[in-house]
């Protein structure tokens, strides 16, 4: 889960994953364009296989024309010179039909392609279809045409008793779709089906089956006659006639991806900026208390530990209060954070601790939580825990506070048994003004008086500003320490009262604070053996 995480909280994997999006919407973009390229070519073909079975009712609907002008105006002498050119007139009709035959009983006696009458009629055979069109008219399909004087060709003959009439297989092939193939086909009284024009197989194929992804197929069949025709397209053929247009298609659409794309990156940047995760997932699993031990520089123990708050992010890192303290600040939820650090620290420090140890707990609050019912309600969890856990409350620097209104509270709190300490002097809105103002029981020094090198402007304004704190009358707590020197100048000015620093110990884990304790607990043990001796 981690793993899948840093993809979305490393900026570089958010860069891939912005690729990966827009590559996505592109993809997408892609395949509804072919489903609709798609959509329009099976319309496309449908029209079409429509349109050639309109041309294939119109050429039906020639050859019975053609059969009735034959009947009324073909009446001379059976293949007598008046009967030829009776023929020959209507096969100058602008139909496309120009071959016509006079063969009674299917039996070829003379046609306008021979002209002279045959010696002995040639039989044509039992005709592929019989029925066509009410039951009077019968077919040959691909028929030789030797009889009518057409060696080597071949065409489809219509039977009418007593005439015939070929039909040129080109009628048929005319309006080719480009890129589809097509069949037609002729359905007899026996629903055998029967091939005029076009793929063989085609029609079988089609049949009930609308394609694949590759294909379209579509069968189109006449509601008045015999006639039927299958096309089909195969996709890929389409596509290679046109790959100069493919891909101007997919570069225009991977143009018009980049604005969704932007988009959705933006958003999820917002989502998964460290603000918004951190507003989204800060619970009480969420956060991690650190313990840093105070030591009381007047006895040379451990007398309490600062509580300090870090936070687990969803990849498990653990990220330190500097980068989320001015978000909890100014999102409003500086109590609700403030009580979950307490409810952990109470929870760690209450189950880890011997019923024995006694601690102070020192709590960081915000200036603007300076109430001491809200307060209350906030450290509830050791209510009833006061004695082994008093608690101490260090108000930061972080706002400015109304100090009439403060000192009212500061009081209450007192009397509640809380106690309480001016955080960071030296720095922001803690200064000496606010010290002179509150009845508080402690200051604590900023740490950069304590780590100042030696030498520098802040080292020699340390011991200056302990002497200003405690003429006030306050208990004086330096963080920062972190030389043996820095310690010793401290406990030799007699006036500082605690002493924190990575000198004294770093903060840490309640495991590591409860090791740490029971050393300071058997050191201090073995102190007055070593005096004795």
């Amino acid at each position: 889960m981690a793993s899948f995480v840093n993809i979305f909280l490393r900026a570089r994997y958010r860069r891939l994953a912005g690729g990966a999006i827009w590559l996505a919407i592109t993809l997408v973009l892609i395949a509804v364009s072919a489903v609709i390229w798609r959509a329009h070519l099976k319309s496309a073909l449908y029209t079409e296989a429509q349109l050639r079975l309109s041309g294939l009712e119109k050429l039906h609907a020639n050859v019975t024309s053609a059969f009735g002008e034959l009947k009324k105006t073909v009446t001379a002498e059976p293949c007598s010179p008046s009967f030829m050119r009776e023929l020959q007139r209507v096969a100058f009709l602008p139909d496309g039909l120009n071959e016509f035959i006079y063969a009674p009983g299917g039996r070829v006696t003379c046609s306008t392609g021979a002209r002279e009458r045959a010696d002995t009629p040639a039989w044509l055979g039992p005709p592929d279809v019989a029925g066509i069109s009410n039951g009077d008219m019968s077919m040959w399909i691909d028929k030789r045409l030797d009889a009518i004087g057409r060696p080597d060709m071949y065409g489809h003959i219509v039977f009418q008793e007593p005439f015939a009439i070929v039909i040129p297989t080109q009628l048929l092939a005319s309006g080719a779709m480009e890129g589809a193939k097509h069949q037609f086909v002729i359905s007899s009284s026996s629903s055998s089906v029967h091939h005029l024009d076009g793929q063989r197989g085609l029609y079988r194929a089609s049949v009930g089956d609308q394609g694949s992804i590759a294909d379209i197929r579509r069968v189109a069949c006449s509601a008045n006659h015999p006639y039927c025709v299958a096309m089909v397209s195969h996709l890929p053929d389409r596509l290679a006639e046109i790959p100069g247009l493919i891909l101007l298609v997919i570069g225009l659409i991977g143009f018009h991806a980049i604005a969704p794309a932007t988009y959705l990156c933006r958003r999820l940047d917002e989502y998964w900026s460290f603000e918004s995760r951190f507003l989204r997932n800060l619970d009480s699993g969420s956060i991690v208390c650190a313990y840093q031990p105070i030591l009381d520089v007047r006895t040379g123990r451990i007398s309490g530990c600062e509580v300090l708050a870090r936070w687990r992010d969803l990849d498990g890192s653990v990220v330190y209060p500097d980068s989320f303290i001015d978000i909890v600040a100014q999102s409003g939820m500086t109590l609700e954070f403030t009580k979950m650090i307490a409810d952990r620290a109470y929870s760690e420090l209450s189950s880890a601790l011997g019923a024995d140890t006694r601690l102070q707990v020192n709590f960081n609050i915000f200036p603007r939580d300076l109430d001491s019912k809200k307060l209350c309600y906030v450290f509830s969890a050791f209510d009833d825990d006061r004695d082994r856990f008093p608690l101490a409350l260090e108000i930061t620097e972080g706002d400015a506070l109304k100090l009439d209104q403060a000192q009212i509270e500061i009081e209450e709190l007192t009397r509640m048994g809380i106690r309480t300490y001016v955080d960071d002097f030296g720095n922001g809105y803690s200064n000496i003004h606010r010290i002179a103002s509150l009845a508080v029981h402690g200051v604590k020094l900023d740490r950069s008086f304590a780590m100042a090198p030696s030498e520098s402007m802040m080292a020699r304004m340390l011991v200056h500003a302990i002497d200003m704190i405690a003429s006030s009358g306050c208990e004086i707590v330096v963080e920062g320490v972190e030389t043996q020197e820095r310690l010793d100048l401290l406990t030799g000015t007699n006036r500082v009262t605690y002493a924190q620093g990575y000198l004294i110990s770093r903060p840490l884990s309640i495991d590591g604070l409860v090791e740490f304790l029971a050393r300071d607990t058997a050191a201090a043990a073995a102190a007055p053996e070593k005096k004795a001796a």
